[in-house]
């Protein structure tokens, strides 16, 4: 039965695949086409839907500790796979800020662009600008962000530095930011991260052979009030930081 079940999950996601692009670009363009404004709480709430399922047949165990702030508007992460935007997407509503490699993976980067990512060109300051533009009017319209502040996906060893222009846009439209902590352990840990020259497909395949997939999320504060961008990035950071690195330490005791 085992040696079946990445079969099955397999199918499964690709069942979820099909569907998100039928979604994504037939019916959500319709619900916006027939309902206009009032569709986007309800496409957004697809969206969720959509990533929620896709945990259940990965078999994502999920420990939350801590809650998204409805203050805040803006939720900075560390990154260490794909699996971290299926993750955090099935939380609650919001969009992604994304780089822009992401457009171009297989159905993933698809569906990535007809839900409303946005996505930064890094060595591109023109784009980057227009971006940061889009991120400003979003917040300001009440839209939550999620972004991941490192710039790219690391092992999890270690959180590299969180660009603090990324965090301009949330300066200046006044909204708040809450700074979540992504860890996983079990076989995940070593087969979880998507680095490097890794291609979407071979990892996915080697994700379906995982019997679980354990994966902490941790919730911090609501970041203070009058911080500047450095600030901001400097502070999520370093409680990302030395919340993943006293997991180990709190377990061991």
């Amino acid at each position: 039965m085992r040696r079946c079940l990445p079969w099955f999950k397999g199918a499964g996601i690709a069942a979820m695949f099909l569907l998100g692009v039928v979604l994504a670009g037939a019916v959500m363009p319709g619900l916006r086409g027939l309902l206009g404004r009032r569709a986007s709480g309800l496409c957004e709430d697809i969206v969720v839907h959509w990533n929620r399922t896709v945990c259940r047949i990965l078999n994502v165990r999920l420990e939350i500790t801590g809650a998204p702030d409805p203050a805040a508007r803006l939720l900075v992460a560390n990154h260490i796979s794909w699996l971290d935007i299926i993750a955090l997407g099935g939380q609650g509503r919001g969009q992604f800020v994304a780089k822009a490699e992401v457009a171009d993976w297989p159905v993933m980067g698809y569906l990535a662009k007809r839900i409303g990512t946005l996505f930064v060109q890094r060595g591109d300051a023109a784009q980057t600008a227009a971006t940061a533009e889009l991120m400003v009017w979003r917040l300001r319209q009440g839209k939550r962000l999620i972004l991941f502040p490192e710039g790219t996906t690391t092992p999890g060893e270690r959180v590299l530095r969180f660009h603090g222009r990324l965090f301009q846009p949330a300066g200046l439209a006044g909204v708040g930011v809450q700074a979540v902590a992504l860890g996983y352990s079990g076989p995940a840990k070593t087969a979880a991260p998507f680095i490097g020259e890794d291609e979407f497909v071979p990892h996915l395949l080697g994700i379906l052979r995982l019997e679980r997939i354990d994966l902490r999320l941790s919730y911090g504060p609501l970041l203070p009030a009058g911080l500047d961008a450095g600030g901001m990035a400097a502070l999520s950071r370093r409680w990302v930081a030395e919340t993943l690195a006293a997991v180990p330490a709190a377990r061991a005791g």
